[in-house]
């Protein structure tokens, strides 16, 4: 009795068996489809870039006066680069910025040791300690970094204005 299966289980079975064994799935031609796509955008950006008078508009002018110190075709950002101070103020610069970021963290770690009862505080200070331990490792690498790395991170902070770590 336990032993047998009912007549109803072993028909589903040899009828699912056989749908999976006559059943065949073809694959489209991707490659094709994808080198017909690749064309297509390719003439679409050949049409859209063949027209480089259109509007220029007034967003991207700047003051009078610097269009005829600056070259043409020069960005913001390159003719900063093309101005940074000598070594020596580069390196003063950023040692000045990562104590003061450092200060800053302090400032927020005793702000958060007076709220030390509130869920997730523990977690807050110990991600603040880390990054004063990497601010100052940073500060005490660049003694000794070349001017190469110092130029690239006044770059990164000074110009692109983007966080130190």
């Amino acid at each position: 009795m336990g032993t047998n299966p009912s007549p109803e289980k072993g028909t589903l079975h040899s009828e699912s068996s056989q749908q999976q064994s006559t059943l065949v799935v073809e694959q489209p031609h991707k490659l094709e489809g994808l080198l017909d796509t690749i064309m297509l955008l390719d003439k679409i950006s050949d049409r859209m870039g063949e027209d480089r008078s259109g509007d220029l508009g007034g967003a991207g002018a700047g003051p009078a006066g610097t269009g005829a110190t600056a070259q043409a075709g020069q960005s913001a950002r390159d003719q900063a680069i093309a101005a940074i101070p000598a070594e020596r103020l580069i390196r003063k610069q950023i040692a000045k910025h990562i104590e003061k970021e450092v200060k800053t963290l302090r400032k927020e770690v005793r702000r958060a040791t007076h709220r030390a009862s509130r869920p997730g505080t523990a977690h807050h200070l110990n991600d603040l300690y880390a990054r004063i331990r990497r601010l100052n490792s940073l500060l005490a690498t660049m003694l000794g970094a070349s001017y190469d790395v110092a130029k690239r991170l006044f770059i990164r902070v000074f110009i692109d204005k983007q966080p130190i770590l």
